[in-house]
């Protein structure tokens, strides 16, 4: 495959595919307020000085062992967070009017596209995301969560509600089930009541983040897995993770803790991994997208598709959901796997370098400006 080509080809798709989609979503469950914050290392007469690393950080916390110190952070930006509304705001950004439900009572979710229509179940959780040159740390508070179980859900909503935004809705999106305590109880009664009392539609798309499973048992995640593939009949269904979710849930699935760091080391590559997990799961698609690249396994192989890394992030968080946002984008508008798998890192790229989720004429300049950049 010839790169420049192949995204030459997308993008004469895309400039003749209508910005208003047809089609509608559901995304859900969760809502978070971010904080997006730095790490100062040191003070300067001409600014703070930052640290860059993760691992540079971790070593003045090792200093401070059985001690005490005090650790400035500074906040660049109070946003919308949670998997569920970066999702919703990315597809709504690319044409597609979703609802998006969660905990979602608090101004800052004011801002968000018009095409989400906001159902809020609460107040929301509150995270603190520390970024870093090489990656990010996420400190959450989510005790908000413990009240979304299925009665309550039921009882905010309607079941009758429920049934009716299921039948509009050609995506269906649930996120963030490593930081919902009674995930697994909302899918299989979301499965049971709405998904299988409704008519099976091979056009419909079912799509499923676990997000950082680290925390979870072996058993919640290996149920959590088996639920997913209940859902293969009445749909397409599609399971996400990044690298580090990949490698966790494939010790989950061997019977092996998602937190045993030696095994965790020993992983095989990641094509091996999305084929084995979709081989021992019965998922039907397995999405894997490590930072350099995104990975598909189907009932036709492990597909591949290489990515760009983007030189000067302006934000990290909210990058997976929004690949997601663009895979499903790709997905609902019939492209090929190879051609979603490099929407869905567009539309990641995008954002993490404009710090906004892209609209369709953003995510064909940036595929463009891509083509440009390894064509020459």
């Amino acid at each position: 495959m010839h790169l420049p080509t192949h995204l030459q080809s997308l993008l004469d798709r895309l400039r003749t595919t209508d910005p208003h989609s047809p089609y509608k979503a559901f995304v859900g469950l969760d809502g978070y307020v971010d904080k997006i914050q730095k790490v100062v290392r040191a003070k300067r007469p001409d600014g703070n000085d930052y640290f860059d690393q993760i691992s540079e950080l971790a070593g003045l916390l090792h200093t401070l062992a059985g001690k005490s110190g005090q650790i400035e952070l500074v906040t660049l930006a109070t946003k919308i967070g949670g998997n569920a509304p970066i999702m919703a705001q990315a597809l709504a950004s690319l044409g597609i009017s979703n609802r998006c439900i969660g905990t979602l009572s608090d101004p800052v979710f004011d801002q968000m596209h018009r095409g989400c229509e906001l159902v809020s179940l609460g107040p929301p959780a509150e995270t603190n995301a520390l970024e870093f040159g090489d990656g990010k740390l996420i400190f959450s508070e989510v005790s908000v969560f413990e009240r979304l179980r299925w009665s309550f859900i039921v009882g905010q909503l309607g079941i009758e509600s429920i049934r009716r935004q299921y039948a509009e809705s050609r995506l269906v999106a649930f996120v963030d089930w490593a930081n919902l305590p009674h995930s697994n109880e909302l899918w299989e009664n979301y499965l049971r009541e709405i998904v299988s009392q409704a008519p099976a539609d091979p056009d419909r798309h079912l799509f499923f983040d676990l997000c950082d499973p680290t925390k979870r048992s072996i058993g919640s995640i290996q149920q959590a897995l088996m639920i997913v593939a209940q859902y293969a009949p009445y749909g397409q269904v599609t399971l996400g993770m990044n690298e580090n979710e990949a490698r966790r849930i494939y010790l989950a699935v061997h019977g092996h803790s998602p937190a045993d760091a030696q095994r965790l080391a020993q992983t095989p590559d990641l094509p091996d991994i999305a084929r084995c997990i979709r081989e021992k799961t019965n998922i039907p698609t397995v999405l894997i997208h490590p930072i350099d690249c995104s990975l598909v396994a189907t009932d036709a192989g492990v597909l591949t598709m290489p990515g760009r890394l983007v030189p000067h992030p302006t934000v990290l968080t909210g990058g997976g959901d929004n690949l997601n946002a663009g895979y499903c984008w790709g997905l609902l508008h019939g492209f090929s796997l190879a051609d979603c798998l490099l929407l869905g890192m567009a539309t990641s790229g995008a954002y993490v370098e404009n710090g906004l989720s892209p609209d369709l004429a953003a995510l064909i300049a940036y595929l463009d400006n891509w083509r440009v950049e390894i064509a020459t």
